[in-house]
């Protein structure tokens, strides 16, 4: 039986990177197995206009809510696929065999499967991976444990479960998704690893810009799964890690 796998976008004032966002779907190639939801904040900018028209979406609302991670969870209680994907606007597809790839993976039911994030500036340059540009490596296998050193797999190259999939805790400000993976993960077994980049991240999202209270709140989650004591020990390692990073440079 075809898995669909429903593809959430969150949006707010940013009516160019949703277009980025939407683009490769455009063909409706793999429309049959794909249900496309867009969660928009109520922007005051073309985006809602845009919404109105297109045709891509089978599913999306323009009006306010209480910030991302609620808007993530309205994006949840919409979707109706056997799989969730979480592609922000401004973030896509890595290109077209991504698709393809994961249709197929899908349909060995696995609880998830995740990859590589291509980090890319806001003209799309091309950076590097994830795992070139911090020193968190892809994990070969990924687990609920294998965020002790940081988020190594990128909310955007993670899909799940929708029957598994926690609702985020809005109490975070900066970084429930990395709370929503360790939390989703715990009740997921069989983990497929594609071995291939999945999705482009445009490095000026929330948490890129929040880097800070994002490393704060990061610690106090990472603290609540591994425990207080292994976590701080986990971050002096992490940041001698990135003084070597930087060091050799």
């Amino acid at each position: 039986m075809t898995k669909k796998l429903s593809i959430i976008s969150i949006a707010y004032n940013n009516y160019q990177g949703l277009r980025k966002t939407l683009k490769i779907f455009e063909s409706n190639v793999f429309a049959e197995y794909l249900e496309i939801i867009i969660v928009d904040g109520g922007s005051k900018d073309e985006t809602p206009d845009y919404l109105a028209k297109q045709t891509i979406t089978q599913n999306w609302v323009s009006e306010p809510d209480k910030g991302i991670y609620d808007a993530m969870n309205k994006g949840l209680e919409m979707a109706t696929g056997d799989y969730v994907w979480f592609l922000n606007s401004g973030d896509y597809v890595y290109n077209t065999q991504v698709l393809a790839t994961l249709i197929i993976a899908l349909e060995n039911e696995p609880d998830a499967c995740y990859g590589e994030t291509m980090l890319v500036d806001t003209l799309g340059k091309e950076i590097g991976t994830r795992s070139d540009q911090t020193t968190r490596t892809l994990p070969s296998n990924l687990t609920w444990k294998s965020f002790k050193m940081g988020m190594n797999v990128g909310h955007q190259a993670f899909i799940v479960k929708r029957k598994l999939a926690e609702k985020y805790n809005t109490n975070y400000r900066h970084v429930a998704d990395i709370d929503w993976m360790i939390a989703t993960l715990r009740h997921c077994r069989t983990i497929i690893n594609t071995k291939i980049t999945l999705v482009c991240f445009t490095l000026d999202g929330h948490s890129t810009k929040h880097r800070k209270a994002s490393n704060r709140e990061r610690f106090w989650v990472l603290g609540k799964y591994y425990g207080h004591i292994q976590n701080l020990w986990n971050h002096l390692k992490i940041g001698l890690n990135r003084v070597l990073l930087v060091k050799n440079s």
